[in-house]
C-alpha cells in the first residue's frame, strides 16, 4: 500500500478538493473547464479501475460527434495532468485509470462497510467507532458539475443509501451499548436522510424512554405516525405500535426485550 503523503488526495464530497503528494491544494480554476472536473471525479470514482473511452466520452460529451469527443477527452486529460503537476494517469487500449490518489468516497464507503460488518458480528463499539471516522469524512453530499447527469445521481444515491444503512445500525448499536443519547442522535441523521424509515423512530423511542422522556417518546410515535398517514396514507407497523403501547402501560424499558422489540427491521 502506498504512503498517503504520496498520494494526490482527493475529496468529492461536500465540493472538489484536490491536494498534490506535497500538500499544495490544486486552485479550482486550474481544472479550467468543468467537464475537466467532472472527468477527474468518474476516474476518482473507479480509482486504480480502468474506465473506457467510450464510457468517459457518452457521460462527458453524449452530444458531440465521437471524433471531438475523442479529442475533448484528450484535453480534458491533459489538463488533469497539468493542474496536478503529477502523472495520475495510466492509458490503455480502450481505457483510461486514476492512479495514486486517496479519495474520500472510497474511504467512506470502505468504513461504512466495515461498520456494517462489524454491526452484523455483534461488534458494536467497533461498529460506532467506524460510523463517527465516515461521518468525519462525510463533509456533503456529492456534486458534480453536470450535476444532473445519470452518473452523478446515481453516484449521489449509491453514497446516500450507504451512510443511511450505516447510521441507522449506529442508531442500533448505540441503543444496544446502553449509550441513548448517541442512539438518539443517529436517528435523527437518518431521519434527515429518509424522513418516512420506520426504524430511527422506534430506536428514539426506546432511547428516550431508557432515559425516562417518555412523552419525547410519545411525541415520536406521534410525529411518525402522523407523518405515515400524510405521506402515504398508511399505519405503522405492528411492531412499532406494540412499542407504543408498552409506552402507554408504563413499562420503561422497552428495549430490554430483543426478541419482541428487534434493533432493527
Amino acid at each position: 500500500m502506498s504512503d498517503a503523503s504520496s498520494l494526490i488526495q482527493i475529496r468529492m464530497l461536500g465540493g472538489l478538493v484536490v491536494h498534490r503528494p506535497d500538500g499544495t491544494e490544486v486552485d479550482p480554476g486550474a481544472w479550467r473547464t468543468g467537464k475537466t472536473a467532472d472527468l477527474l471525479r468518474i476516474l476518482a470514482l473507479s480509482n486504480n479501475r480502468y474506465v473506457s473511452r467510450r464510457s468517459l466520452t457518452e457521460k462527458l460529451w453524449p452530444d458531440s460527434p465521437p471524433e471531438r469527443a475523442r479529442a475533448s477527452l484528450r484535453t480534458a486529460a491533459s489538463g488533469i495532468r497539468r493542474a496536478t503537476g503529477f502523472d495520475c494517469l495510466r492509458c490503455q487500449l480502450g481505457g483510461i485509470a486514476l492512479q495514486g490518489a486517496w479519495t474520500d468516497i472510497e474511504s467512506f464507503l470502505d468504513l461504512a462497510h466495515s461498520a456494517s460488518a462489524a454491526t452484523s458480528g455483534g461488534e458494536h463499539e467497533k461498529a460506532v467507532q467506524h460510523t463517527r471516522v465516515a461521518e468525519y469524512l462525510y463533509n456533503g453530499d456529492f456534486h458534480a458539475h453536470d450535476d444532473d447527469s445519470d452518473w452523478a445521481n446515481q453516484t449521489r444515491r449509491t453514497l446516500s443509501h450507504a451512510r443511511l444503512l450505516m447510521l441507522s445500525d449506529a442508531a442500533s448499536s448505540c441503543l444496544a451499548m446502553g449509550h441513548f443519547r448517541e442512539a438518539i442522535h443517529y436517528a435523527d441523521q437518518v431521519i434527515e436522510i429518509d424522513r418516512c424509515a420506520e426504524h430511527p423512530y422506534r430506536v428514539r423511542m426506546q432511547a428516550y424512554a431508557e432515559l425516562g422522556e417518555i412523552d419525547h417518546a410519545l411525541r415520536s410515535f406521534e410525529t411518525y405516525r402522523e407523518l405515515l398517514a400524510e405521506e402515504l396514507g398508511a399505519d405503522p407497523s405492528p411492531m412499532t405500535q406494540d412499542l407504543h403501547l408498552r409506552l402507554l402501560r408504563g413499562d420503561r424499558n422497552p428495549s430490554r426485550s430483543p426478541q419482541t422489540f428487534p434493533l432493527s427491521g
